[in-house]
C-alpha cells in the first residue's frame, strides 16, 4: 500500500507549501515526503518507531491553525471515531491548508470482496470502507 500511494502521491507533494507537515499514523509516517517543500513534517501516532510525538490523534497537541498541510494515509479506516479524527485535523489546520486522505474505496474490487465471510476477519477487509462522498460529508 505505501508503495502505491507514494506513487499517487508523487506529484502533488510538489505543490504542498508551508512550514509544517503533519503525517497522523503508522502508515503515514512511512510514506516518503522528500519532494515536499515543507521543511518541519512531524509523525504522530500511538505507537510506532519513526514517531516524533507519541500521542493519541483523536486529541491531537497541537495549537488551532498550526499546521499547513496533514496526511492521513489509511487512517480512517481503522480509526475507532474517523469522523472526530477529521475534525481534530481540521482544527490544527490552516484556513485553505492541505488535507490529504487514502483510504481504499468500498465501490470496488475490494469493497466487494468484503462481502465474503471468509475474507472479512482478514487485512484489509477488516477494516472499515467509507464512501468519498461520505468523508465529503463529514468535512
Amino acid at each position: 500500500y505505501r508503495e502505491a500511494i507514494d506513487r499517487q502521491l508523487k506529484p502533488w507533494l510538489g505543490k504542498l507549501y508551508g512550514f509544517h507537515l503533519l503525517k497522523v499514523g503508522n502508515l503515514s509516517a512511512e510514506i516518503n515526503t522528500e519532494a515536499c517543500a515543507i521543511s518541519h513534517q512531524v509523525n504522530i501516532s500511538l505507537e510506532g518507531s519513526p514517531m516524533q510525538v507519541l500521542a493519541d490523534p483523536l486529541h491531537l497537541p497541537f495549537a488551532e491553525k498550526s499546521v499547513d498541510a496533514c496526511l492521513l494515509a489509511h487512517t480512517l479506516p481503522w480509526c475507532s471515531d474517523p469522523h472526530r479524527m477529521l475534525r481534530e485535523a481540521d482544527r490544527v489546520l490552516i484556513d485553505d491548508g492541505w488535507m490529504i486522505i487514502s483510504s481504499f474505496n468500498p465501490v470496488s474490487l475490494m469493497g466487494l470482496r468484503k462481502l465474503f465471510p471468509v475474507l472479512r476477519k482478514s487485512v484489509p477487509y477488516n477494516s472499515r470502507m467509507f464512501t468519498m462522498t461520505r468523508q465529503l460529508d463529514w468535512l
